[in-house]
């Protein structure tokens, strides 16, 4: 077998996926249907190559009487064949519904795997391994679409969640029954996959082969498509974890709460793009523990209205909880024992003598006369510079004082070493042929933008400083490198992609910050 190449292309996803190590133990669901036998053969096969243990486990559900006796058996011969300890367990999962008011599909899933769980718990290093294939993915991706899932559920099954792994889930349906096959070995077949009663079964019976008879590799294209839509939920995810971060500490510096563990300001989360900000309250619902599968759309496009919206409010979700939002913040109810006393920190002021602020305004008076004296309120790019804090046009070589006594120094390089390209925040080179000719310093406004990625997709600067965690207080003074609405430089942090340096560049500008503070004892 061990040349077969099904089973060869199992091999290196377990391998790539990091799915099995030495001295595991790996408890392996076994229905006796087509999936469970290939799993349990390969495994078998694969423990021969490294060093772990199996323990099959075979769960009787009471249904189908004496073809579930029969299937019961057969497992019981396969794993005596392969000298495979087995837990076999029977439960009357009709009656069990009853109680539960569960479908017997759902049911069965949740008594199956907690089964698996309590026999994980008598083996140390223990995982699940279940047969999921691609065409269960794919199944279950068209299933969380008709059910109104988002990108999460597009994201389908993971390969390898918790203790939980999938070997097969490189495999379809046809190379599991071709690799059974070729080896000659049996399987039961389940005559409830037949029943169009549930929901999995009419996704398979009928509306795939309908699916593939369109596109021949249509399940391959969905599989892409979960692959592509896990990659951006995870980042989602993180990004939406890093905006209930900076919320949490905003309002825990803010705000003064009793009977309160865990509260957000609300103003930051409102800020966020709305695409993050359903991400964040995803987030947030979990963090309650609410599982997202009973969480609906109109949950959580409620829950963004009540904290975009000005006024405060609440919102219910299932399993009776609360989520509120009052004096700025936005928390999630406590069961008991909150009196709701929630008080804002007042900002401390400086107390000035009245000699120091005629001091100042005698100074502001004179460089508001000096300014207008020396500069038009528009350059001639047609740029109101009243829209800044400050605004000065790079007209070439040479050093560019700023407001608050910093330098910017801007030089041309026409030889330079592509291997020596400074990594200081504070020293940038760029490409000189990709630079526009109306460049300006300037502190930022509404609608700019950056390019953050070589593919040349564009991003809004005000995201771009939220992601970064730059102060909000701060974000007005940061000098910036632009041509129009389009940002070269965030001075101290990042340039745009499309003007890094490459292997074409031919002429290099060099620009470098130097705050105020920097050299202050020479004078």
């Amino acid at each position: 077998m061990e040349n077969n190449k099904i089973y060869r292309k199992v091999v290196e996803y377990i391998r790539e996926n990091d799915l099995i190590s030495p001295g595991d133990t790996i408890v392996e669901g076994i229905s006796g249907g087509a999936d469970s036998v290939c799993l349990f053969l390969i495994l078998e096969e694969y423990k021969k190559e490294v060093d772990f243990n199996t323990v099959a486990v075979h769960v009787h559900h009471g249904i189908r009487k004496k073809t579930a006796d029969r299937d019961q058996k057969f497992v019981e011969e396969l794993c005596a064949s392969r000298n495979v300890e087995l837990k076999s367990f029977k439960k009357d999962i009709p009656l069990i519904c009853k109680i539960t008011r569960e479908s017997e599909e759902e049911c069965g899933r949740r008594i199956r795997y907690e089964l698996f769980d309590e026999v994980c718990t008598l083996y140390e290093n223990a995982k699940i391994a279940v047969a999921h294939h691609m065409n269960d993915q794919a199944e279950t991706v068209l299933f969380r679409i008709i059910r109104g899932s988002g990108i999460k559920g597009l994201a389908g099954m993971e390969a390898k969640r918790n203790n939980i792994i999938r070997p097969l889930l490189c495999l379809k349906r046809d190379e599991i029954e071709e690799f059974l096959s070729d080896i000659g070995q049996d399987y039961r077949i389940d005559e409830t996959n037949g029943t169009l009663e549930y929901s999995r079964n009419y996704i398979r019976k009928k509306i795939m082969p309908k699916i593939e008879s369109m596109r021949k590799n249509a399940v391959e294209h969905i599989n892409a498509l979960s692959g592509e839509a896990s990659e951006i939920n995870a980042y989602m995810e993180k990004k939406a974890s890093e905006l209930l971060e900076e919320a949490s500490r905003e309002a825990d510096s803010r705000y003064i709460t009793k009977g309160l563990t865990e509260k957000y300001k609300a103003d930051i989360l409102a800020d966020a793009e709305p695409i993050l900000l359903r991400f964040a309250v995803r987030a947030l619902i979990a963090k309650a523990d609410v599982p997202l599968k009973d969480v609906s759309r109109t949950h959580v496009e409620s829950l963004c209205d009540l904290i975009s919206n000005p006024a405060g409010g609440q919102i219910s979700l299932p399993r009776m909880v609360t989520v509120v939002k009052e004096s700025g913040i936005v928390y999630v109810k406590p069961p008991e024992g909150f009196d709701g006393q929630i008080r804002e920190i007042p900002e401390v002021k400086t107390v000035r003598s009245e000699e120091t602020v005629r001091s100042e305004e005698a100074v502001r008076s004179e460089e508001t006369v000096r300014t207008k004296q020396q500069s038009p309120a528009a350059d001639n790019t047609g740029a109101d510079q009243s829209l800044y804090k400050f605004y000065m046009q790079v007209t070439g070589e040479g050093d560019y004082a700023l407001p608050d006594g910093s330098v910017i120094t801007c030089r041309v390089l026409n030889e330079f070493d592509r291997n020596s390209i400074p990594e200081d925040i504070c020293t940038k080179w760029m490409d000189y042929a990709k630079m526009s000719d109306d460049l300006c310093l300037r502190t930022r406004k509404t609608g700019d933008y950056l390019v953050i990625n070589k593919k040349g997709n564009e991003g809004n600067l005000k995201n771009y400083m939220i992601n970064e965690k730059i102060p909000k207080s701060e974000r007005d003074d940061i000098p910036l490198l632009a041509s129009g609405s389009k940002i070269y430089w965030v001075v101290g942090h990042r340039i745009s992609e499309d003007v890094k340096v490459s292997e074409d560049t031919k002429v290099v500008i060099e620009f470098s910050y130097k705050r105020a503070h920097e050299g202050a004892e020479d004078g």
